[in-house]
């Protein structure tokens, strides 16, 4: 309770509007709702893992200066929270943390993953874990010469100069991580043929209609019987919702990540 009470306060210091609090408790209320329903954490176990990673100073700080070298923009206690329809930097990030040491994957393949917020959060996770290995697939976009991103540039959408796909990511991190450079089409059939059964998915590429349909039927067939389906950006368009309902799936979202789990959320 009193790590619950610090932390709000500060957020309260940094944000100074209730409104947005008020929203944000909801999206807390939320989260604790889908790790309690699709992995099977009570809401006492979902708060300490949430307080490991969120305490995780080391961590948080060499993802905090990867992302501060390349762009404007420096991460604060706020960004553990959403805000608006902006989102925030560390949300989804977070919750993925929980899920991956929760559920302690021996694979897990995700799409996408410029410039490596989720990676990095993901990878941490299996390192506190001490199993399992993530497969990213991703088409980085265009470099631009420069170093650093202008504060109306996305780093989603711009890669800085002198980086690679996956630029946040920690280089102590990467044992456990292999990295396939292209589209979806190009790696993710061969890719799961070759894994066979995979535990954890993450959609996190294209957002069109057609490729996240594309892709979570493709990974779907390849999930353990107990693997998760999750995709991020499931405001982007029904796709998310629709291929759950036609597979009969009950799924949860918290803001714009969704996850779905067969006969158990």
């Amino acid at each position: 309770m009193y790590r619950d009470v610090r932390l709000w306060l500060q957020r309260a210091t940094e944000c100074r509007n209730p409104l947005i609090l008020a929203q944000a408790f909801n999206y807390d209320l939320n989260r604790l709702a889908l790790l309690r329903a699709c992995v099977g954490l009570p809401s006492r176990e979902s708060k300490k893992l949430l307080m490991e990673i969120e305490e995780d100073t080391d961590f948080i700080g060499d993802v905090q200066s990867k992302l501060s070298k390349y762009t404007h923009y420096s991460p604060r206690a706020i960004d553990f929270m959403l805000f608006g329809r902006s989102g925030s930097v560390f949300f989804n990030e977070v919750t993925l943390y929980v899920i991956v040491r929760a559920l302690k994957p021996k694979m897990m393949v995700e799409t996408g993953g410029t410039p490596g917020k989720s990676t990095a959060f993901i990878l941490r996770a299996m390192e506190r874990n001490r199993s399992g290995h993530l497969y990213t697939i991703d088409l980085p976009p265009g470099k631009v010469d420069k170093t650093q991103l202008k504060a109306i540039e996305s780093y989603h959408e711009f890669l800085p100069s002198g980086t690679l796909s996956g630029w946040a990511v920690p280089q102590y991190l990467r044992e456990r991580h292999t990295q396939l450079i292209g589209t979806s089409r190009e790696h993710l059939p061969s890719l799961l043929q070759r894994l066979g059964d995979i535990d954890l998915f993450l959609h996190d590429s294209d957002h069109s209609y057609e490729n996240m349909t594309w892709e979570f039927g493709v990974a779907y067939s390849a999930l353990d019987k107990e693997g998760l389906l999750l995709s991020d950006d499931v405001l982007a368009n029904d796709a998310f919702s629709y291929f759950c309902i036609s597979k009969g799936l009950t799924f949860r979202q918290v803001y714009n990540l969704g996850a779905a789990r067969t006969n158990i959320c």
